[in-house]
């Protein structure tokens, strides 16, 4: 478009032609909500998995965190708008400012040492910054004097301060372990650390203050959800589907990025991100079966259910163990971040109504129900390809794991005859020395052999309900729905944001050996309530 011709538009569409003013989105097609929902799947996460040795980089991206979540905050319409604006908004500034001494104290204190911010973290303030990037370019848009707008946009601030509020929380948590740990290791020493008597016993030097600094963040964010969350969240907006090909589009981007993914040199840091994301997929076929089913798109099927809850419990199962062999701080790749995430937010656009899983009757009258349960079932066939993939992973050479959770997992193995014990008997297959070092460790033998064995069951779980899902396919047709009562609610096992899991598998069961310091990553994660 040349120059003159762009003088004859009006100055409000100068905005169209600045590319400062359009944000890259990276094919990102989320919503604001969207984003803020896997902000808050993130730091659920974050609480669930996080140990002592994550303390020192959680602080370190605890500042950034909080400008992201400011900047957000500010940047939503209708800042003056309503009743008791100005104490509204007063968490957020106190949160900034505690944040900005935070951040200040860190670069002139011994400990933690500088490093690189935790990941999670990370991830989660690039969310925050990507939905401001979109309040910025398009809230101007919104009518604020609407009450249905004014009410999304109170949960759009809840949530903001639910996701600080969680990961404060687990800030304080991994605090609170690496306290412990530095009194357990002092046992037995001629230097014993004394335990604290006026606060949390284990917040002994050097967390004493940023115990108290974080318990500060903590305290300012949960007063404001205090009486609020949940009344907020019942305001929140739910667009109708628009895109009825949305699961299918993500699904098949996964499909293609996870196998980039796995041919690349970063495949170890994300061999989470793919089993986590499959077993995902996996309890999201269970409740698009059922609706399917209810709706008349499905055949009632014995079989299907069934391999596809088996195949979900043994990806849960292979996430967990390729958990144990990843640093936390290990980069994941974008791409397969964004796909992932994308992943989730179809399947939530179908499957809940606002905060809550929608009802059986509900989701049999979505409109892309049946679309997204044929992609979920084509998805289900080829996840028994990529499952050989990743089982193939198992035999690579060379594999690594943080010294700790691998100690902790090779003793588990060989309690739970998973794994062979050692000829000698109960012998020690980390050093000491690692552990206290934070090392990377090769992998220990029970630890490999059990790894193997998960891969291998993985594999045939999934080849099973690729079979079953096939057959499905094929018996598609216009059936009878089948007799439900209309509320019955959807049967999934809820993640920490009601997201689908596979349910625990049984290798996880009895006694184990912990370790004090360090949370056992092989636990299944439960849902924060």
């Amino acid at each position: 478009m040349d120059a003159d011709r762009r003088r004859g538009f009006a100055d409000v569409d100068d905005a169209l032609f600045d590319t400062t003013q359009i944000p890259l989105t990276s094919r990102d097609i989320r919503t604001v909500g969207e984003l803020l929902h896997d902000v808050d799947h993130t730091a659920r996460h974050l609480l669930m998995d996080v140990a002592g040795d994550d303390a020192g980089r959680l602080l370190h991206g605890w500042p950034d965190l909080v400008t992201a979540a400011a900047s957000l905050w500010s940047s939503l319409p209708g800042q003056g708008f309503g009743a008791g604006a100005h104490t509204r908004d007063e968490p957020i500034t106190r949160l900034v400012s505690v944040g900005d001494a935070i951040g200040r104290s860190l670069r002139s204190s011994s400990w933690p040492p500088a490093s690189r911010p935790d990941r999670r973290m990370t991830q989660m303030t690039r969310t925050l910054g990507h939905a401001g990037d979109l309040v910025h370019r398009y809230g101007a848009d919104i009518p604020v004097q609407r009450a249905e707008s004014f009410r999304d946009l109170e949960a759009a601030r809840a949530r903001i301060m639910h996701a600080l509020y969680v990961s404060a929380h687990a800030v304080g948590v991994s605090l609170h372990q690496h306290g412990h740990s530095r009194y357990r290791a002092a046992l037995g020493t001629n230097r014993p650390i004394e335990l604290n008597r006026r606060h949390s016993p284990y917040a002994v030097p050097p967390t004493t203050e940023w115990i108290r600094r974080m318990a500060v963040s903590e305290a300012a964010a949960g007063r404001y959800l205090d009486g609020r969350f949940t009344q907020a969240l019942r305001g929140e907006a739910n667009r109708p589907i628009e895109d009825d090909t949305r699961i299918s589009q993500a699904l098949a981007g996964w499909d293609i990025q996870a196998h980039r993914t796995l041919a690349s040199d970063a495949w170890p840091t994300n061999m989470v991100l793919i089993t986590r994301t499959q077993g995902l997929i996996a309890g999201a076929a269970m409740v698009l079966v059922d609706a399917a089913q209810h709706a008349g798109h499905l055949e009632p099927n014995d079989r299907l259910s069934p391999a596809i809850a088996e195949a979900g419990r043994a990806w849960s199962n292979l996430a967990s163990r390729w958990g144990d062999l990843t640093a936390t701080n290990a980069r994941l790749d974008p791409d397969l971040m964004r796909t992932a995430a994308e992943v989730r937010a179809a399947y939530r656009e179908l499957t809940h109504a606002s905060t809550t899983m929608a009802s059986l009757d509900v989701i049999a009258n979505m409109p892309g129900l049946k679309r997204g349960t044929g992609a979920t079932l084509h998805a289900l066939e080829s996840a028994s390809e990529l499952a050989y993939v990743v089982a193939e992973k198992s035999d690579v050479p060379g594999l690594t794991g943080p010294a700790r959770a691998l100690s902790i997992r090779a003793h588990n193995d060989i309690e739970l005859g998973l794994a062979a014990p050692h000829p000698d008997g109960d012998v020690v297959w980390v050093s000491p020395a690692d552990i206290l070092a934070q090392r990377p460790v090769p992998v220990p033998r029970p630890v490999r052999d059990a790894l193997r064995t998960a891969s291998t069951a993985t594999a045939s779980a999934t080849s099973n309900a690729a079979a079953s899902a096939m057959l499905a396919q094929a018996n598609r047709g216009g059936h009878r729905p089948v007799s439900l009562s209309p509320s019955q609610p959807v049967v999934a096992n809820a993640q920490e944001d009601r997201h689908f899991t596979s349910a625990p598998s049984p290798d996880r069961g009895g006694q184990r050996r912990k370790s004090t310091s360090c949370t056992d990553r092989s636990e299944p994660v439960r849902p924060l309530r």
